[in-house]
């Protein structure tokens, strides 16, 4: 069976029913392209500035969990039942894991911003977002093995909770970044036509 070919008569312009649909030129489409990459960029800075101050915050929280008492923050908040007892106590290694918590914080905003920091000769660069889950997790295992209190768990959940925000919003920035390119390659270019 041979093939229909549709026959598209002439209309005028006026004629057209296009939904609302506008055909733009060359200097119309770099204008478009250009606005949406601009308010992407934008958009990508406020992001890493909201990442920057979330992680700045919960960092010194951490500060100040160390050079305390050790008891968590949450008790404040969500007081614990007396019949819990040592559930309370603060975790054995607490003043390490609370250590290894701000190296955390610190590696996130380095994916944040990734800036060029150099230490003893050596440039330091942020460890993946795999390695960093894992090591966020290291606490709150331990918490629920030592059979502390749920307000600790929480406690030592939030470098994870945060690794998983900032892999999130990571993830929407580098594919908002992708989708302006690949706008940008889909440009009509047909000079004089």
């Amino acid at each position: 069976m041979q093939a229909i070919r549709k026959r598209n008569p002439f209309t005028l312009q006026s004629e057209v029913h296009d939904n609302g649909r506008v055909v733009l030129d060359d200097q119309e489409q770099a204008e478009l392209v250009d606005r949406i990459k601009e308010h992407n960029i934008s958009s990508n800075k406020q992001n890493r500035v909201a990442l920057q101050l979330m992680l700045g915050l919960s960092c010194l929280l951490y500060v100040i969990y160390m050079l305390s008492d050790r008891t968590t923050p949450l008790f404040a908040i969500f007081p614990p039942s007396p019949e819990i007892g040592r559930a309370t106590a603060p975790l054995d290694m607490s003043g390490i894991l609370s250590y290894v918590a701000i190296l955390i914080h610190v590696n996130l905003s380095l994916i944040v911003h990734p800036w060029n920091v150099v230490v003893a000769g050596r440039i330091i660069r942020a460890i993946g977002f795999l390695e960093t889950f894992v090591w966020s997790a290291a606490a709150p295992i331990l918490s629920v093995y030592s059979g502390r209190a749920w307000q600790t768990t929480v406690w030592w959940c939030i470098p994870g909770f945060l690794t998983y925000v900032i892999y999130a919003v990571h993830g929407w920035i580098d594919k908002a970044d992708e989708d302006v390119s690949e706008l940008e390659k889909l440009k009509y270019r047909a000079p004089g036509a």
